[in-house]
């Protein structure tokens, strides 16, 4: 074999495991990414079933306050005591 057919192939050898190489990177990198998103979905699921708990709370406090809290508006036309 000629110099100019052993560089050739040697040439030829170091692109293709070097591409070999970069899709195999790159194919760590992709599949790493869409592993980050499933954790980022997971966490925006349980920070939205707290948002509602806490949504859900809070609403059923408002309405026990609502029920607990004397009607101003019957007080005052009773001839109750105004603020």
């Amino acid at each position: 074999m000629s110099k100019a057919a052993k560089l050739t192939f040697l040439s030829s050898c170091v692109f293709a495991v070097g591409t070999i190489w970069f899709v195999h990177k790159a194919q760590e990198s992709e599949r790493e990414s869409m592993y980050q998103g499933v954790i980022r979905d997971q966490e925006r699921k349980a920070q939205r079933e707290k948002n509602i708990r806490e949504f859900d709370e809070t609403r059923a406090l408002h309405a026990q306050l609502i029920q607990e809290q004397p009607d101003v508006g019957s007080a005052a036309a009773k001839g109750g005591p105004q603020q």
